[in-house]
């Protein structure tokens, strides 16, 4: 494990230790253990951990997301949230620290093992490609040609901020190996826009670039921030879902339509921002390859958009 550290924020002596004696069972190692979020920010400077572990309701007049705001201010350091709560205002403020993964008290071991992997190594590869490319982009951007061939080898879609096909694919890989040997489903949701056609020819494709950018705008906030979004192509996205069995795929639909809706209810202009999706449950038990599971959610979502048309 390289000696990884974690740092431990949380209020409940028990549950602290509880998770002490797992992580350390799982090849991690303790950083340190403090009680409050004031106490967590003063840690993460003086043993600077690999992880934090951050239980939401801490005591003290600050809580758990307070203090992860100002840890990602000054550190690159992965955050998990640990909480007993699953109110909407709380898990929609906790999102906006960009959590790599939620933990419920009570935590089951193999939970908190897995969720530990995945964070590390997920963490690992964003650095190494956050790197990666500020190194390309020192080197290329001095013309034309060298900045087309950036755009051609970037992980992430210029237009949306989202991963690009090259990205979700670089990331999948990784997810698909950990579900492999931890026997976790995933989901794959495969999305398309509707109307592009008529958004660009009567407003046009400065309307379609908005469209698009707000299509990932509404799956951002829908899906959490430890899924990999992805612009595959066009108006077409994929989204991964890591922790499958923790989603209801009926709930899914159900949050992006709701987003949507939100969306149009606000949108700064009259064309309405529609989708068809399909939704693929990647069980590792059937041995199946992702891109089959990508071409099973595609065939859902065509057959949903000919639903509409219909």
């Amino acid at each position: 494990m390289n000696n990884c550290k974690v740092l431990i924020v949380e209020d409940d002596a028990l549950v602290a230790c509880d998770i002490g004696m797992t992580i350390e069972r799982y090849g991690y190692s303790v950083a340190d253990t403090v009680d409050t979020a004031e106490a967590s920010v003063e840690a993460v400077r003086a043993t600077r951990p690999d992880i934090v572990i951050m239980d939401i309701i801490l005591n003290g007049s600050t809580d758990g997301i307070q203090a992860a705001e100002q840890i990602r201010k000054e550190h690159d350091i992965p955050i998990i949230f640990l909480t007993t709560y699953s109110e909407e205002q709380i898990v929609k403020r906790a999102t906006t620290q960009l959590p790599y993964g939620y933990l419920l008290k009570p935590f089951r071991e193999l939970e908190l093992g897995i969720l530990l992997d995945v964070t590390r190594k997920r963490h690992l590869i964003e650095r190494n490609l956050h790197e990666k490319n500020q190194i390309l982009t020192r080197r290329l951007i001095k013309s034309r040609e060298t900045e087309t061939r950036l755009q051609e080898i970037s992980l992430v879609d210029e237009l949306t901020g989202v991963y690009n096909r090259r990205g979700f694919h670089t990331l999948a890989r990784h997810q698909v190996d950990i579900a492999k040997r931890s026997g976790r489903s995933m989901i794959i949701c495969f999305l398309d826009l509707d109307h592009m056609k008529s958004i660009n020819d009567v407003h046009g494709h400065g309307a379609g670039d908005d469209i698009i950018r707000a299509a990932a705008g509404v799956l951002k906030a829908t899906f959490r921030a430890s899924d990999i979004i992805s612009r595959w192509g066009g108006d077409e996205f994929v989204v991964l879902l890591i922790n499958g069995e923790c989603e209801d795929i009926r709930l899914v639909d159900e949050r992006i339509a709701k987003n949507i809706d939100e969306y149009n209810g606000s949108a700064p202009h009259t064309y309405l921002l529609s989708m068809s999706w399909g939704t693929a449950r990647y069980d590792p038990a059937m041995h199946e390859e992702l891109d089959d599971i990508i071409a099973r959610a595609d065939a859902m979502m065509y057959g949903n958009k000919t639903g509409k048309r219909a």
